[in-house]
C-alpha cells in the first residue's frame, strides 16, 4: 500500500519539509520485550528541520488496554475446559502475559519520560511539537489546496503552509530500534 505525504514548506524563506519523516518501522528494544514507539512530527532545533518526535499522549489508552487484557485473562481462567484444550489455554495465556509485559513497559516509559521527548534523528531533547493544523488535506483525492498551517517557521518566523505530495510511495521499512532512554541503536532488527 502506498503512503501519503504532506509537503510543508516555509512562505518566507522556503524552507521545505514533510510529514513522510513519520513513516516507518520504529521501536524501543528492551531486552527481548519490543515495544511500539508512538512518534508525531516535530521540529527539532538540533537538525533544524522537521523531524519524527517521541510521543508519550496515550496514557489513557495504555491503562484502559492493560485492564482490557486483564479482564480477558481473567475469562480464560474461569472457562471450565476439557483437558485436551488445557494446552490452547495455557497459550492464550502466555500470549497475554508477555502483552501484559509490553504494556506496562510502555506505561512505565511513558510516566518516566514524558516531557522529555526526544528528536528520532539525532537524539537531541531541543525538539518541540508540530502543533500546525493541515487535517484539511484529503490524502485520498489529489489537489494542489494550500493549506495555511499556522505553525510559525522556528528562527524565520514566517507560516508553513502544507499541500499534499504528487507522489506516493510504496515501501518496505527496516526496523529502527531505541532504547527506553529514546536512544538510537544501530544494528537492530
Amino acid at each position: 500500500m502506498s503512503m501519503p505525504t504532506t509537503d510543508l514548506e516555509c512562505d518566507k524563506c522556503g524552507f521545505q519539509g514533510g510529514s513522510g519523516v513519520l513513516h516507518g518501522d520504529f521501536r524501543y528494544v528492551d531486552g527481548e520485550c519490543e515495544i511500539p514507539l508512538d512518534r508525531t512530527l516535530g521540529w527539532c532545533a538540533d537538525c533544524q528541520e522537521f523531524v519524527p518526535i517521541e510521543q508519550f499522549d496515550d496514557i489513557e489508552e495504555v491503562a484502559a488496554e492493560i485492564e482490557r487484557v486483564l479482564y480477558e485473562m481473567s475469562i480464560i481462567e474461569k472457562k471450565w475446559l476439557p483437558v485436551s484444550l488445557f494446552s490452547n489455554r495455557r497459550k492464550q495465556r502466555l500470549a497475554r502475559l508477555e502483552q501484559l509485559a509490553g504494556l506496562t513497559k510502555r506505561l512505565a516509559l511513558i510516566e518516566r519520560r514524558k516531557g522529555h521527548e526526544k528528536c528520532l534523528s539525532c537524539g537531541s531533547v531541543n525538539v518541540s511539537r508540530f502543533d500546525g493544523d493541515y487535517s484539511e488535506i484529503d490524502s485520498f483525492k489529489y489537489s494542489q489546496k494550500i493549506i495555511h498551517t499556522g505553525y510559525l517557521h522556528p528562527g524565520c518566523g514566517g507560516e508553513i503552509l502544507a499541500t499534499l505530495c504528487p507522489m506516493r510511495f510504496s515501501i518496505i521499512f527496516e526496523p529502527k530500534c531505541y532504547s527506553v532512554n529514546g536512544d538510537r541503536i544501530e544494528g537492530q532488527a
